[in-house]
């Protein structure tokens, strides 16, 4: 089942630089949470919640639990359930309201 995250504002900056970086090709995106959604499988779309409307998705292509990886754009490194993802797409869905942790798409 697809999940939604909302991208934090100080985020904002890293996010555009890091999809810049995707979009040149041979990268790989990922996305830090505490725990594994039970839902989520491979194949299911993370939307990314970005000024109040959800912006992009993506499609997963691999959950690795208790894990840790260095992002290769800013360097810093993340660990605990990490979401790697790729086919980045655009979308148009607004008024979501910015939350913490993710939520199952409701739409």
């Amino acid at each position: 089942m697809d999940i939604v995250v909302t991208i934090p504002k100080w985020e904002y900056k890293n996010d555009d630089r890091e999809t810049g970086v995707y979009k040149q090709g041979g990268y790989e995106q990922f996305w830090q949470l505490s725990r594994r959604p039970k839902r989520l499988n491979i194949g299911d779309r993370m939307y990314f919640v970005k000024n109040g409307w959800i912006e992009s998705s993506m499609r997963v292509i691999r959950i690795e639990e208790k894990a840790t990886a260095t992002c290769e754009v800013t360097n810093r490194t993340w660990s605990g359930c990490l979401i790697f993802m790729d086919d980045l797409q655009q979308e148009n869905i607004q008024n979501i309201n910015g939350f913490r942790g993710f939520r199952y798409r409701w739409w």
